[in-house]
C-alpha cells in the first residue's frame, strides 16, 4: 500500500483525485501480482519472502521518491450537501458495511470460492509454488484458469492462515468500479451529479451488489475492464505514456484474472489501436510502435502467466478448451464449448428473463435501456467524436460477444456492459436545475424498488437501519475525518486493526460451528455443513483423500490444517487432465455422462484398479477417505471408490456418514 501511495504521488499528483485512487489500485494490485508469481515461479511462494520483498520495494521508491512524501495525503475532501447525493451514498454504505460485517463473521460458502478460488491459494502456500490440483467430478477447467484473482485471495490468506479477510477480497473492487464509473462519466464532462447517479445505479444492481457475499472474481473482472476504459479514454485525450502504461497494465490484470476476459480484452485492444490510428499525425510511427511494444509488455507482464502455462504445458493457451477457426482445430482440447452450451436454453438469452428475473433492478429498466433506445438520436443530434462513439457502442459489443461467443448464459458476466451502459443516459441529460432535480427523484425511486433485493429479513431490516443512521450522520463524520490530524489516522487505524484481530480470533473459534448454522443464507446444504464440522474437530494435520463433489476447502480445517488431495484409480497419481493426451471428455445436462466419461478410455480416471488405488492411498500415507455423492446426479450416486471402501471395511472403517456424504477412516 506505502508503495502505491509513493508511486501515485509522485507521478499523479496533478491529476484528479478519481485518476490518483485508480492508479493507486493499479500499482497496488499490480505489485502483489508481480511478486507472487516471480516467488511462485522459483518454488519459494511463502509469507517468509513476499514481506522482505514488499519490504525492499517499499524501501527504494521511498528513498527514490522521498521528495513526494507531501502529496501522499494531498487529497481534495468534498462532503455532499445535496440530498438525494447524501442519500445514495447512505443507502450504499449502510448496505455495503452489513455485508462486510456478515462476511467477516461467517465462513465462505460460495460454490467457486470453496472449489478452487480459496483452495488453490492453500496448496500454493502449502508447497510454495503455484502447481494446480486437479479438479475432480465436475468441469475440468479451473486447474487452468488465470490465476490473479486466486492470487489476490492468497495475499489475503497468508498472514492469517484462513479466509477471514480473502472472504471480503472483492469489496474493495465494488469501491473501485463505482470510482472508475464516475471517472469515466467525468471524462466525458458529465457533470458531477449525473456521474454520481451512474456509479451508484449500476452499484446498487442487486445481481451485481450481491455478489459481495461471495469471494468470486466477477466484480474484479469489471473493475479492471472499467479502470482499462478510464486510461485508455484519457490517453485518447491527453496522449501522455503513464496513461497507457496504467492502461495496460489494468488491460494485463484484466486477462489474468478470467478466460471469459480475452475476449473483453480484446475488444479494448482493437479500440487502442483505433486510438492510435487516429492520432497517427500526432504521435507519429515510432510513438504508436512504442505504446503498442509497451502495451503487449505489460499486458504479458502481469496476465499472461496462465496463458503461458498452459501453452508450455499443452500447446494450447486456453486448454482444456478446443478452439477452432472455420471448423479447422486451432488449438487442441479434450472438449469444445458444446459442453456447456448444451446446457443452455435459447430461454436463458430472453429480455424478459434479463429484465425481470436475474434481479438487474429498476435503474436499468428506466435510465439505461432508454439510454440505449435514444443513443441513434442523441448521436445524430450531438457532435459524437471517436472516443465516446466507442464507448457508446461497448455495452452492445460485450453483449454480442456475451450472447454469441461465452458458452454460459451467466449475467454477471454482462457487469462491464451493465456499468458503461449507465454513461450514455447522462451524457445525453441535460443538467438544468429542474432536470437534475427531476432525475434525482427517479434515482431515488429505482435504489428504494432494488433495496428489497439486495438482503433480507434481519439483514434488511439492519441495513435499512445503517443506512438511516447514516443519512444523518454521514456529513458530520465526513467534516470529522477532514480535520483530523495524522496521529488521529494512526488512532483510527489502531482501533480498526485491534477490531479485526479480536474478530479473526472468534472467527478461528466458532467457524466449523457457522457452516451449520448459516445454511439457510448461504444454501449450502446440511449435510455436508455437519460432515465439515465432523472433520475439523476430529483432525489435527491429518492427511484427506476426497472424492466426489469438487468442494475440498472446508476439508483443510481451521488454520488449513490438514493436507487434502485426490488420489488416483491408476497408476498415474498425482494426476492432471493433460498427463492424458488422447483425452476426450463430454458431458450434458445430466453429469452422469461425465462421470462415466471420465472412466473411459484415455481419460483420467481410465483403468481404475482397487489395488492401485489402494497402493497410492498408503504411499500418500492417507488418513481419512471423505467421500461425496457425485455432483449434479438426478439421483444421489456414489463415486467407484465408495464401492470399494464398503467393500473392504477390515481397512476402510467407516467414522461418520449421512445421506450424501461417507467418510473412512483408513486403518
Amino acid at each position: 500500500m506505502g508503495t502505491a501511495a509513493l508511486l501515485t504521488a509522485r507521478y499523479c499528483r496533478l491529476e484528479s483525485i478519481s485518476y490518483r485512487l485508480l492508479a493507486g489500485a493499479v500499482f497496488f494490485y499490480a505489485q502483489i501480482i508481480l511478486i507472487e508469481i516471480a516467488w511462485g515461479v522459483l518454488g519459494r511462494l511463502s509469507l517468509f519472502t513476499l514481506v522482505p520483498s514488499v519490504s525492499f520495494i517499499f524501501l527504494a521508491c521511498l528513498f527514490s521518491l522521498r521528495n513526494s512524501l507531501s502529496h501522499v495525503l494531498n487529497f481534495p475532501r468534498e462532503i455532499p450537501k445535496n440530498k438525494i447525493v447524501l442519500f445514495c451514498l447512505s443507502v450504499l454504505l449502510g448496505f455495503l458495511l452489513v455485508k462486510l460485517s456478515i462476511n467477516l463473521v461467517n465462513p465462505p460458502f460460495g460454490w467457486d470460492s470453496l472449489n478452487y478460488h480459496f483452495s488453490f491459494p492453500v496448496e500454493w502456500l502449502k508447497q510454495g509454488n503455484l502447481l494446480n490440483p486437479i479438479t475432480i467430478n465436475d468441469d475440468l477447467a479451473p486447474s487452468y484458469y488465470p490465476i490473479n484473482g486466486s492470487l489476490i485471495y492468497l495475499w489475503l490468506m497468508l498472514p492469517l492462515k484462513n479466509v477471514f479477510l480473502a472472504d471480503v477480497g472483492q469489496i474493495p473492487f465494488f469501491v473501485i468500479s463505482f470510482l472508475a464509473l464516475y471517472g469515466i462519466c467525468r471524462r466525458f464532462s458529465i457533470c458531477r451529479r449525473y456521474s454520481l447517479y451512474a456509479a451508484t445505479l449500476f452499484s446498487i444492481i442487486p445481481n451485481y451488489f450481491k455478489q459481495i457475499e461471495i469471494a468470486y472474481v466477477d466484480v474484479m473482472v469489471c473493475a479492471w475492464f472499467l479502470i482499462s476504459v478510464y486510461f485508455l479514454l484519457t490517453f485518447y485525450q491527453s496522449r501522455k505514456i503513464k496513461d497507457i502504461i496504467l492502461f495496460s497494465i489494468a488491460l494485463g490484470l484484466l486477462l489474468g484474472t478470467k478466460t471469459l476476459a480475452l475476449l473483453y480484452s480484446l475488444l479494448l485492444v482493437v479500440f487502442l489501436i483505433l486510438f492510435l490510428l487516429k492520432q497517427r499525425n500526432v504521435l507519429k510511427t515510432s510513438g504508436i510502435v512504442f505504446c503498442l511494444a509497451t502495451s503487449i509488455g505489460s499486458i504479458c507482464i502481469f496476465g499472461g502467466y496462465g496463458y503461458i502455462r498452459n501453452y508450455v504445458q499443452t500447446k494450447n493457451p486456453v486448454y482444456p478448451m478446443e478452439v477452432r477457426i472455420a471448423e479447422k482445430v486451432v488449438f487442441h482440447g479434450v472438449y469444445d464449448k458444446t459442453n456447456y452450451s448444451v446446457r443452455v436454453s435459447q430461454k436463458d438469452y430472453s429480455f424478459d428473463k434479463l429484465l425481470f428475473h436475474e434481479g438487474l433492478g429498476g435503474g436499468v429498466l428506466l435510465f439505461l435501456i432508454p439510454g440505449l433506445l435514444y443513443l441513434p438520436i442523441g448521436m445524430v443530434r450531438k457532435k459524437i467524436e471517436l472516443d465516446k462513439l466507442l464507448l457508446f457502442l461497448t455495452p452492445v459489443f460485450l453483449y454480442l460477444l456475451w450472447r454469441y461467443c461465452v458458452p454460459l448464459a451467466n449475467v454477471r458476466y454482462l457487469y462491464p456492459a451493465m456499468a458503461l451502459g449507465f454513461v450514455a443516459p447522462f451524457y445525453f441529460l441535460p443538467d438544468t436545475k429542474r432536470v437534475l432535480n427531476t432525475v434525482g427523484v427517479f434515482v431515488v425511486v429505482c435504489i428504494i424498488a432494488s433495496v428489497s433485493e439486495l438482503a433480507s429479513h434481519g439483514e434488511l431490516v439492519a441495513s435499512l437501519l445503517a443506512s438511516l443512521i447514516l443519512f444523518f450522520t454521514l456529513r458530520s463524520m465526513l467534516a470529522t475525518l477532514e480535520r483530523a490530524k495524522v496521529w488521529q489516522w494512526g488512532i483510527i487505524a489502531g482501533v480498526l486493526f485491534v477490531g479485526l484481530f479480536f474478530l479473526n480470533a472468534d472467527y478461528n473459534r466458532k467457524e466449523f460451528k457457522r457452516y451449520p448454522a448459516m445454511t439457510g443464507y448461504s444454501g449450502f446444504w446440511p449435510d455436508a455443513t455437519q460432515a465439515w464440522l465432523w472433520l475439523n474437530e476430529n483432525t489435527q494435520g491429518n492427511t484427506i483423500a476426497y472424492v466426489g463433489r469438487p468442494v475440498p476447502f472446508p476439508l483443510y480445517g481451521r488454520n488449513l490444517k490438514n493436507n487434502v488431495f485426490y488420489v488416483s484409480v491408476n497408476k498415474i497419481d498425482p494426476v492432471m487432465i493433460h498427463y492424458f493426451p488422447k483425452s476426450r471428455y463430454q458431458w450434458s445436462e445430466d453429469f452422469m455422462e461425465l462421470h462415466k466419461s471420465l472412466e473411459a478410455k484415455g481419460n483420467y480416471r481410465e483403468h481404475a484398479d482397487y489395488a492401485v488405488w489402494f497402493s497410492n492411498l498408503k504411499r500418500r500415507k492417507v488418513e481419512y477417505l471423505f467421500v461425496y455423492s457425485l455432483h449434479q446426479t438426478k439421483e444421489i450416486a456414489f463415486s467407484l471408490e465408495d464401492e470399494w471402501a464398503k467393500a473392504h471395511p477390515e481397512v476402510f472403517q467407516v467414522a461418520f456418514t449421512n445421506q450424501t456424504i461417507h467418510i473412512y477412516r483408513v486403518i
